[in-house]
């Protein structure tokens, strides 16, 4: 568990950080401060994003938050056991501002994971809420959604932002266009 007032300097981890690459491990015993946590990682989430890691924050634990309108939900030890349908749509990232670019998911999951009650659920998801939960579950698999781009030239840069243009940067070098 983080170190105690881990929450009040929280910040999202940007790409790059060595801790997004990284697989991460498996949560022991869902406990109160894991949930105290989550909902403290929400405030981070909320102003841009519906889903958001723990790597993210710099941890490398198995879980993360999300919120597609209905609540937040904590997941925790993610499996996806089935994965169906195929769609591409546009996604961002709260650790890679500024950079959308389409990719390629399953419409419908099906995902084994602890709650914040440590209860073990199996559930179907479907469109958005399953792009979401494939996004977060790549986070702790350590990887990151544009790891996913078949075409660099889809990829669109927010204008002013840093790490897009490092990121338009780092496609040119190796000689491709966006």
């Amino acid at each position: 568990m983080p170190p105690s007032g881990y929450t009040s300097y929280m910040k999202i981890v940007l790409i790059g950080s060595p801790i997004l690459r990284k697989k991460a491990q498996p949560i022991r015993k869902v406990t109160s401060e894991l949930v105290y946590l989550a909902e403290s990682m929400e405030d981070l989430m909320k102003p841009i994003g519906v889903g958001l890691a723990a790597p993210q924050v710099g941890l490398s634990q198995a879980f993360f938050i999300y919120d597609v309108g209905e609540g937040l939900h904590l997941v925790v030890n993610p499996q996806i056991l089935e994965r169906k349908g195929s769609a591409t749509d546009e996604e961002g990232c709260l650790s890679i501002p500024g950079v959308y670019a389409p990719v390629d998911r399953a419409t419908e999951i099906t995902l084994s994971y602890l709650d914040q009650r440590g209860k073990r659920r199996i559930h179907r998801y479907v469109d958005f809420e399953a792009r979401v939960i494939q996004h977060e579950f790549d986070h702790l698999q350590g990887m990151l959604f544009v790891d996913r781009i078949t075409d660099p030239s889809t990829i669109s840069v927010q204008e002013g932002s840093p790490v897009g243009a490092a990121l338009t940067q780092t496609i040119r070098e190796k000689g491709q266009q966006l």
